[in-house]
């Protein structure tokens, strides 16, 4: 993962024939082009081997080194930094601490490096009430360390990790962006979620700023897909949003974001969309042990299973992630917060302790199905439609359905659809006439007819969501 945000570069300038390369370095860090920063400084020392043992050189150096993940090297050289008087270092060295669950000394070196800058005159500025609003949330999450077990820890490559996710076909698939059926959409996009009946997609896209949102689209029974929607801006609140992950419900959806609800990097929430009128309610952080002061992304559940995946960088594995693979709770059970080993369930240390080992060909079973998963399913078969159920069985005939109120509300779902074909071909005509005649009413009826549409679309999914509720209470 990249890491998508910097932290403001403070120090004392050194004096001296260098001091205009250590200015450069700190601009470049400023700018999060660590790799350039480093080369800078090298230059400097090159010009002046003496300024290695200066607290602002090994402080920018410190620095470099925290960016690109190099923590030891990094710890090792801020403190040499601290300990000549630069008081900026404490910044990092919080930072350090803080990755290591140690939240009480990133406390503390949090308040020295405020107290470093009102002494000597300088706006304390947001990146410290960032981190320390950071820290807050990873104190609190602390007392409600989900209870969960892990069953298995898979190290991958960073790139196209969620092509190791093993899924039942009624959990959906995840497509790289590259494979995105809208082409004009597919810059910028890393992966993309599919439901099982290959009819509703969520994907993160860069908006015209280049950040990242969420956007959903659904397929029309001529096979067309809708423009992407975007989903409401207070889930990404005030930060990126990507790896959306839709239940099969339809309304309980899974994404990370890195806003201001998240512990450090990108955090995994979850929010629930009403099923009448298709809005999301309030998102949810999912806490410990699920995110991390590192970067926690793309969770996505199995029901057939009753197992659940994530990816995390928490690990430091370089060019690779891990991908934890656990039981999914029925309802949600928490550590006592005053075990003395919660730090260690927290982080995840050591995945095994979570499991009881008179579980363990439980656990074995569970592996064994999931390794075998990837084969042809149904949803390969044609009927008169293809409708995802419970249990990844897809149904093509009303005569499937065993509810009688879902078989009913489903031949209400199949008309909308025709209905929707129907609208979304005269909506493409009159966006075809439009530019050649842009009569007043042409305009109206474009609005009038995105409108109705947005309403539908609307109805559709609400009844889509009640036809599966039904039928898998009828089960």
């Amino acid at each position: 993962m990249k890491r998508l945000y910097s932290f403001i570069i403070m120090g004392v300038l050194a004096v001296g024939a260098y001091a205009d390369l250590l200015e450069q370095a700190r601009g470049e860090l400023t700018q999060g082009d660590w790799k350039k920063a480093q080369t800078t400084l090298e230059q400097a020392a090159s010009q002046n081997p003496k300024i290695v043992a200066s607290a602002q050189y090994n402080y920018l150096l410190g620095a470099c080194k925290f960016e690109e993940g190099e923590y030891q090297e990094a710890e090792r050289l801020l403190l040499s930094a601290k300990s000549k008087g630069n008081g900026a270092a404490n910044l990092y060295l919080g930072r350090l601490a803080f990755l290591d669950y140690d939240f009480e000394k990133a406390t503390n070196l949090y308040g020295e490096f405020k107290r470093h800058r009102e002494r000597s005159g300088q706006v304390v500025g947001e990146t410290v009430e960032r981190l320390e609003r950071q820290l807050d949330i990873a104190e609190n999450s602390l007392e409600s360390v989900e209870k969960i077990v892990v069953i298995d820890s898979i190290a991958v490559p960073s790139e196209d990790f969620f092509k190791y996710y093993k899924l039942s076909p009624s959990a959906g698939r995840f497509i790289a962006g590259s494979e995105l059926p809208l082409e004009k959409h597919r810059n910028g996009v890393e992966m993309a979620f599919v439901s099982e009946g290959g009819d509703f997609m969520m994907w993160g896209e860069p908006n015209e700023v280049g950040n990242m949102r969420i956007v959903e689209s659904t397929r029309l029974t001529d096979g067309e897909w809708q423009e992407p929607v975007e989903v409401p801006k207070f889930l990404h609140k005030g930060g990126y949003a990507d790896y959306p992950y839709m239940m099969p419900d339809g309304v309980t959806l899974y994404y990370a974001s890195n806003g201001e609800e998240s512990m450090g990097g990108y955090d995994i929430f979850v929010v629930s969309r009403d099923a009448q009128t298709g809005e999301y309610l309030q998102p949810q952080n999912l806490g410990m042990p699920f995110n991390s002061p590192a970067d926690d992304y793309l969770l996505a559940v199995d029901e057939e299973l009753g197992v659940g995946w994530w990816a995390t960088d928490r690990n430091q594995l370089g060019d690779k992630v891990t991908l934890y693979v656990y039981i999914v709770n029925d309802l949600r059970k928490n550590y006592d917060s005053f075990d003395d080993d919660i730090l260690e369930k927290a982080r995840l240390d050591d995945y095994r302790s979570t499991q009881n080992p008179a579980d363990k060909p439980k656990y074995e079973k569970l592996l064994n199905e999931i390794s075998e998963l990837g084969g042809d399913d149904a949803a390969q078969k044609q009927g008169s439609f293809s409708f995802p159920m419970p249990g990844g069985h897809f149904y093509h005939e009303l005569s499937d359905f065993k509810s009688v109120e879902a078989r009913m509300k489903m031949e209400n779902y199949l008309k909308g659809e025709t209905q929707m074909t129907s609208m979304a071909s005269e909506l493409k005509s009159l966006r075809e006439r439009y530019p050649v005649n842009r009569a007043d009413n042409v305009k109206e009826d474009i609005l009038r007819l995105e409108r109705e549409m947005d309403r539908l679309r609307a109805d559709q999914r609400r009844l889509k969501s009640e036809i599966y509720r039904l039928e898998k209470e009828k089960k």
